[in-house]
C-alpha cells in the first residue's frame, strides 16, 4: 500500500509530508488540497505506467507561485509498502526552465529497502539488478520516466512489481454529466470522472462476467426498478439502456445518459466496488466525495461496503468525505484534515484526537468546523 508522499513546489504545497495507513479519511475546506492531492498521485501513476511526458503531468504552470518557499525544482517522492514487508521508496525532481518555459526530468530514482533499483541523473540512466549490483547504463529522454520506460526482465522483477503495483492505484471523482452511453471500443481502466463508462461496462461484460452478475443483483438492491443494463448494436458502435420494470408490466428502457445524476453516480460508485479489487488483494482506491449527488440513505450501504471491500480483500482507500458515519467512525483514528492560512497560505495538515495534543485538531471542534463547511457548500 502507498505509505507516504511527499511533494514541494507544485500547486499549493511546499515540503509538505503526508503519511498515510489501510484507510485515510480526507477532510478540510474546499481548495485546502485534498482533491490536488489524490490529482499528484493519480499523475504519477500516468507518468510511471503510461509513459506520459512530464510536461503534460506536471507541467511549468502549475509550479508553486507567490508562496513561500516556493523555488527550485518540483520534487515527488512516493513510498509504497510491498505483501512482504518490504519498502519502494521512488523520487523525481523535475527541472523548471522558466525563461523557455520548460521542464525535464533532472533526478529520478527508485530503492528498495534503501538499496538502488534505478537512477537516472541529467539524461544518464542506471538500473540496478533485483540483488542492487549493478547493471546496464544508457541515456534517458528527459521528458520520460526512466522507471516508466524499462520494459521488465528477470534481472529486475522488483522494479516490475513496483511498475504494477502503481497501475493498481485509481482516482475515482465521478462526475455523473460527464458518463457517456455510446460505446466505440473496450476500455480496460475507468476514468478518474467515469466519462468513458460505456466503453470501461462494455469490457467488464466480458472480462468479469461473475462480477458483473454480482453488480446487477446490487443495483436491483439500490435502484427501485431496475431490472439491468444492456447495450444495443447501434452502427458502428453501441449505445447503453438501461432496463426498469414498467408499471403495468414487462419492462421500459431509458438510454444511460437519461438517467438522473444520482442514479448514474450510484452506479459507478458500485461498478467500481464490485469490479476494481484486485484478485491480488492489493489495490488503492482514491474516492473524492462519493455522496456528491447522493442522499445520505443512499451512500451509506455503499460506503458500509467500501469499509468491508477495505478491511477483506486487503484494499487500501484514501477516502475524500464529509460523511456524518465517517466523522464519528474514522476522523478520531484515521482522520487528516487539510488547511491553508488565509486561503492563500501553502497546504498543511493536522491529525485529529478524541483529545486534542500538540498540533491536533479535538474531534468535537472538527465536528463542529465540518458541519459549517458541509452548510456552506
Amino acid at each position: 500500500m502507498l505509505t507516504r508522499i511527499y511533494i514541494h513546489n507544485f500547486r499549493t504545497f511546499i515540503n509538505f509530508e503526508a503519511r498515510f495507513g489501510p484507510m485515510q479519511l480526507f477532510m478540510g475546506a474546499n481548495g485546502a488540497g485534498k482533491t490536488a492531492l489524490m490529482d499528484v498521485i493519480e499523475r504519477l501513476r500516468r507518468l510511471i505506467c503510461e509513459s506520459a511526458r512530464i510536461h503534460d503531468t506536471f507541467p511549468i504552470t502549475e509550479r508553486s507561485i507567490g508562496l513561500s518557499g516556493a523555488e527550485g525544482s518540483m520534487r515527488i517522492e512516493l513510498d509504497m509498502q510491498d505483501g512482504r514487508d518490504g519498502l519502494f521508496r521512488y523520487g523525481i525532481d523535475i527541472e523548471v526552465d522558466e525563461q523557455r518555459g520548460l521542464q525535464r526530468v533532472g533526478r529520478e530514482w527508485l530503492n528498495y529497502n534503501n538499496k538502488p533499483l534505478f537512477l537516472a541523473e541529467r539524461g544518464e540512466a542506471h538500473l540496478y539488478k533485483d540483488n542492487h549490483s549493478e547493471g546496464p547504463s544508457f541515456p534517458m529522454d528527459w521528458s520520460l520516466s526512466g522507471v516508466g520506460f524499462l520494459m521488465s526482465s528477470p534481472d529486475n522483477t522488483l522494479l516490475t512489481t513496483f511498475k504494477r503495483r502503481l497501475d493498481r492505484v485509481h482516482y475515482i471523482n465521478i462526475q455523473p454529466w460527464t458518463m457517456q452511453d455510446e460505446s466505440r471500443a473496450e476500455a480496460a481502466r475507468p476514468a478518474t470522472n467515469l466519462a468513458n463508462f460505456a466503453d470501461w461496462y462494455r469490457h467488464l461484460v466480458l472480462a468479469k462476467p461473475e462480477r458483473i452478475h454480482r453488480l446487477t443483483e446490487d443495483l436491483r438492491e439500490r435502484i427501485p426498478g431496475l431490472v439491468n443494463l444492456r447495450f444495443r448494436e447501434a452502427g458502428d458502435g453501441k449505445l447503453l439502456f438501461a432496463d426498469f420494470k414498467a408499471e403495468k408490466g414487462g419492462t421500459v428502457s431509458l438510454r444511460f445518459s437519461a438517467l438522473s445524476d444520482g442514479q448514474k453516480a450510484l452506479i459507478g460508485l458500485y461498478t467500481v466496488l464490485r469490479t476494481l479489487p484486485d484478485a491480488e488483494g492489493d489495490s488503492t482506491f482514491c474516492i473524492d466525495e462519493p455522496e456528491n449527488f447522493l442522499a445520505l440513505p443512499e451512500i451509506q450501504p455503499w460506503l458500509d461496503e467500501l469499509t468491508d471491500v477495505s478491511e477483506e480483500d486487503g484494499c487500501q482507500v484514501l477516502l475524500i468525505s464529509h460523511h456524518p458515519r465517517l466523522l464519528k467512525f474514522l476522523a478520531a483514528e484515521q482522520g487528516l484534515w487539510f488547511e491553508r492560512h488565509g486561503e492563500s497560505g501553502p497546504t498543511r495538515l493536522r491529525t485529529i484526537g478524541v483529545e486534542a495534543s500538540r498540533g491536533q485538531l479535538d474531534l468535537d471542534e472538527l465536528i463542529d468546523v465540518d458541519r459549517k463547511l458541509v452548510c456552506l457548500a
